[in-house]
């Protein structure tokens, strides 16, 4: 009986050993998509306690508590609609939140003894042992030693979220930004002197693609008052995109973001797709069909943008979210009701590239998808274009299996040794030893290979394509 998360963790035999030990363990890290706020890592105030560091904002942990039967207070009792958190005044003092804080903590540690299986187990010991020494399982036994000695930690100056990136080697990372964002929190750390911490902006234009929400027609507003040219057309309004587009590219953006989660693609003329833009802006509804044209045709046109302007384009297709609307009702959007979705899309995705990569065939994407069923799909649509990628597994399947078979999956249907690797996806600064996760079941995968007679064993080979697969593949991708 091996030892839990002892130094060869999930390291099965000494090829697997030694590819992870000399060549990735050390291994820079890029985060090209993370949802981490750019303000807290500018302001680098204090975490506060292990239960802010640990639970504010990883919905990772809320489902797997309410899964377990922890009322809703202790899981997001702290946190305001908009997402963010309460201050002490408003949970009834400093001592009455410092009590709640612990108490949440405890059910998150009752509820981590019944997670067998459950990826979460991992990457919360990984994050403890990581970040602050405890090399113990958490038990409801131990648990009041655990709290002390992460909050003694979380005090010093150290363990304030720059110093918890510089402590898991971050070279770079991607926040996840709205077009409309000024982008000041960027540019105030880009400013400062001695964070050896890039910190890049993600173009994410969600309310330009979903006409069909409430909020269309003020944003699309807004944005032609930021632009300060008055929109006629449809083709106005992309023309203002793309100058947003150049302002996040002066900020140091080099990468895009869009989450499709049902039918984006249907091919229409120009002038159909103007109108229905038309409809979009004052409010009128939009059938499917017309929202499948819209969403289509402005996918097409920002993908050439950015391929013109040099930006990666991600694609994130699957997620169905928000779906127990008396928790939204209770707790607001965004706080881990969400699932996969199951719909066919896999012609939508061909048009879309086709159309993209026949004018600009320079383009570089990424495609990720949230419903496993799709794997080969994906990858196989994705080896049809140069430079483009099937992407990690993401959100639902960065577990052990799912990582494993979208590595599977990518190295029998393209170049194992082109594949960008790791991203967190991740709203909490505690979640990097993610990166550790993939990089070990990465090297048990190309071991195995090995181990079996399917591939040669060649050191110097395999360790220069295992450390570019952890960080340069990224970095010559994205072209940082």
């Amino acid at each position: 009986m091996r030892a839990f998360l002892d130094e060869d963790f999930l390291l099965q035999g000494e090829a697997a050993r030694t590819l992870y030990h000399r060549y990735a363990e050390n291994e820079p890290v890029f985060d090209f998509h993370n949802h981490l706020p750019p303000q807290e890592i500018f302001e680098n105030k204090p975490m506060g306690n292990l239960a802010n560091a640990w639970l504010d904002h990883d919905h990772y942990k809320w489902r797997a508590m309410r899964a377990a039967g922890v009322d809703e207070a202790l899981i997001s009792g702290h946190i305001r609609k908009d997402g963010s958190v309460k201050s002490d005044a408003e949970r009834g003092g400093a001592e009455a939140a410092a009590k709640a804080d612990y108490e949440r903590y405890l059910a998150f540690v009752r509820t981590l003894q019944e997670c067998v299986g459950n990826p979460l187990y991992h990457w919360s010991h990984l994050e403890l042992r990581r970040y602050f020494g405890i090399t113990e399982p958490v038990t409801e036994a131990n648990a009041r030693a655990v709290w002390d000695t992460c909050n003694a930690l979380l005090a010093q100056p150290g363990y304030a979220p720059r110093g918890l990136l510089e402590k898991m080697n971050v070279r770079e990372l991607c926040t996840t930004d709205d077009p409309l964002d000024s982008l000041e929190w960027h540019k105030k750390i880009a400013a400062e002197q001695g964070f050896c911490v890039k910190v890049r902006p993600s173009f994410r234009p969600d309310f330009i693609l979903n006409a069909e929400s409430p909020a269309f027609p003020d944003y699309i507003l807004r944005l032609q008052e930021m632009d300060g040219r008055k929109f006629m057309t449809l083709e106005d309004m992309i023309a203002a995109v793309g100058r947003r587009m150049d302002f996040f590219k002066e900020n140091g953006s080099v990468v895009s973001d869009h989450s499709l989660e049902g039918d984006f693609y249907i091919p229409a003329a120009y002038d159909a797709v103007n109108y229905i833009f038309q409809k979009a802006w004052i409010g009128k509804p939009l059938s499917h069909e017309d929202l499948a044209k819209y969403k289509g045709w402005v996918l097409v046109e920002l993908g050439k943008l950015y391929a013109r302007k040099g930006f990666v384009m991600q694609l994130h297709i699957g997620a169905l979210r928000d779906n127990n609307a008396a928790m939204a009702a209770v707790a607001g959007k965004n706080i881990g009701e969400d699932s996969l979705q199951d719909f066919s899309y896999a012609a939508q995705i061909g048009a879309v590239l086709n159309a993209i990569y026949s004018t600009e065939p320079s383009a570089r994407t990424i495609l990720y998808n949230l419903n496993p069923a799709d794997n080969e799909a994906l990858a196989t649509m994705a080896a049809n274009f140069r430079n483009c990628q099937f992407g990690p597994a993401w959100w639902f399947n960065d577990h052990k299996d799912g990582i494993e078979e979208q590595i599977r999956v990518y190295a029998r249907t393209s170049v194992l040794g082109r594949y960008v690797g790791m991203l967190t996806d991740s709203r909490s600064f505690l979640s990097y030893p993610r990166h550790e996760y993939f990089r070990r079941i990465l090297c048990n995968f190309i071991a195995s290979q090995v181990e079996r007679g399917e591939f040669p064993w060649d050191e110097q080979v395999l360790g220069a394509l295992v450390r570019r697969i952890c960080y340069q593949n990224a970095v010559d991708f994205f072209g940082v």
